[in-house]
């Protein structure tokens, strides 16, 4: 079924919410100095939507969570995309057309990104030409549908964190919009710096000869804060170790020497050498605000539009009040800074749903939406 087809079927297959964008807010002078000025303006708010893609139908993002979301303002979709599953699979490009079309109906944006395991990494390490093809060939398989929809309201972002060095990495992704280009002429591309995307990388980077590009970081600091009690790492890790570790917070708060207490007893010396590193600076909103200015002054310099793709605090032990407290303060100097922000993530370990209701948390929603 070709994608014109396709498209006709979703919409009449759908109720679908009015097309509807929020008051533009054009204070930001980039807003305005950008190629894509609306898809700026849409990627302010939005969320990362993992899962969508799930065989079973009933643990996917759903409609009307989806349309919760929107009634609050979020404007924008980052919807990963599994290479393993996409490698040589029409089917998956044709689900990916038609979940890409839902969200559009929405009124959603949407960014297609290129989210896989560790294997364009570890192909980068062994042979780097290798790597290259095998991602050209990834992008290839989309292209084509991507070009059939609508360049204002529908981004490509090129590698999520890119297990590559800083400086091939460079030289690879400048290959590849050039690709990309030759298809996508009008498409705003999404590009990050190298391994975890952090601010310090984006400060040392040079911009792409291209104007039509949005820059993308990850923000997770403080990482024992937001990660605390991951279990997916070693089973040595110590953040499986850590819980309740509030923000804000310093090395002489209660919390911090009661956690401290209970693992030099249990014999976590790692763990409480974690601590010790992590917070010999105060874990405050003036931390938060310090890696926001190194955003905001490399976009000022370059002129460049830059955005926090990711961020979050995982909800296994986190104080709940510290987890709102932290949201809120990453909002408030996003917003500030004019740098657009799409929350990590939907419903799973970091997610906004609130599993009672199965509808946006409503006090995550009063933190990082706070006019609706």
């Amino acid at each position: 079924m070709s994608y014109g087809i396709r498209l006709l079927a979703l919409l009449l297959g759908l109720l679908p919410a009015p097309w509807l964008m929020a008051a533009e807010d054009r204070s930001c002078a980039e807003f305005r100095q950008f190629a894509n000025p609306d898809l700026l303006i849409a990627m302010q708010r939005g969320v990362n939507l993992p899962g969508w893609d799930l065989k079973n139908a009933t643990e996917r993002p759903q409609l009307q969570q989806l349309r919760a979301l929107r009634a609050n303002d979020f404007r924008h979709i980052r919807l990963p995309v599994d290479n393993r599953r996409l490698d040589g699979s029409s089917k998956y490009v044709g689900d990916l057309y038609d979940q890409t079309i839902m969200l559009l109906s929405l009124g959603f944006a949407v960014s297609i990104d290129l989210h896989p395991d560790d294997e364009i990494g570890r192909l980068a390490r062994q042979d780097p030409a290798k790597a290259e093809a095998y991602l050209n060939g990834l992008w290839d398989q989309m292209l084509p549908m991507i070009r059939t929809l609508d360049p204002k309201r529908v981004a490509v972002e090129l590698l999520n964190e890119p297990q590559i060095e800083q400086d091939p990495w460079m030289a690879m992704a400048k290959r590849l919009i050039a690709r990309i280009r030759h298809v996508l002429p009008a498409h705003t591309i999404v590009v990050g710096p190298s391994g975890p995307q952090r601010h310090e990388m984006l400060s040392g980077m040079q911009p792409f000869d291209d104007d039509n590009i949005v820059y993308a970081v990850h923000y997770y600091d403080p990482f024992l804060f937001t990660h605390q009690g991951a279990t997916w790492g070693a089973d040595n890790d110590p953040l499986r170790d850590l819980a309740g570790l509030p923000f804000p917070a310093k090395a002489s708060d209660k919390a911090v020497s009661d956690l401290r207490a209970k693992l030099t007893a249990s014999g976590r010396r790692q763990a409480v050498a974690e601590i010790d590193n992590a917070l010999r600076n105060d874990w405050n909103e003036a931390m938060i605000a310090s890696a926001f200015t190194v955003m905001r002054d490399w976009a000022s310099r370059y002129k460049r539009p830059v955005i926090i793709n990711e961020f979050g605090v995982l909800n296994f032990v986190a104080p709940r009040a510290s987890r709102l407290r932290w949201l809120e303060t990453v909002n408030r100097q996003a917003t500030s800074r004019c740098l657009g922000w799409t929350h990590w993530d939907f419903q799973d370990g970091f997610g906004l749903i609130d599993p009672a209701t199965k509808l946006p948390d409503a006090d995550i929603m009063r933190v990082l939406a706070p006019a609706n």
